[in-house]
């Protein structure tokens, strides 16, 4: 099956820098002291699912619910499908499927409609621990997350300047994102 259309390797998917920062955040239980609570999976192998009003993330997929239907980010496959309900994921319906059939998304709108939760994710972050510690924790990014670096931080600008990371001195990856643009 197919995920929507893949993100072209040579611009960077910033969903690379958020899945290994939600992995950091899992061991530190800021996920949880977020609001989300860890659903196990004793049925399959593979890494828990975590929920929070409309919103799941496991280590294959992101979800996010709306009246409309289901956003899910396939990180496989780096593509982004749409569902009519959340139903059985992150395992994914087959392509053909009467009941919840996929559709795909174009990149940019499935990232689109993540953008708004992990803004306000990353502000959580930001007040709950300074400006320094996203920035320390950006300088150990396995290597794949950092090529997608610059992505994530042009993602993430809309939240960045509304917290006023543009007065922080310290706040280095503002600086490096200004430059990009």
């Amino acid at each position: 099956m197919s995920a929507g259309r893949r993100r072209t390797s040579g611009s960077g998917n910033p969903l690379t820098v958020q899945f290994w920062l939600w992995g950091q955040d899992v061991l530190s239980g800021d996920l949880v002291g977020y609001g989300f609570y860890k659903v196990p999976r004793p049925s399959v192998r593979g890494s828990s699912i975590y929920r929070m009003r409309g919103v799941g993330l496991h280590s294959s997929a992101a979800w996010l619910e709306t009246l409309e239907g289901v956003t899910v980010y396939v990180r496989g496959r780096e593509g982004f499908l749409w569902l009519e309900s959340p139903d059985g994921l992150p395992e994914l319906p087959r392509l053909g499927n009467r009941h919840n059939a996929p559709q795909e998304l174009e990149f940019s709108v499935g990232l689109a409609r993540f953008q708004p939760f992990v803004s306000a994710y990353e502000a959580w972050i930001y007040k709950r621990h300074g400006p320094k510690h996203r920035w320390k924790q950006l300088q150990h990014l396995p290597r794949a997350a950092q090529r997608c670096r610059p992505a994530w931080e042009i993602w993430m600008r809309p939240a960045a300047l509304e917290l006023g990371f543009r007065q922080d001195p310290d706040a280095k990856v503002l600086d490096e994102l200004v430059r990009l643009l």
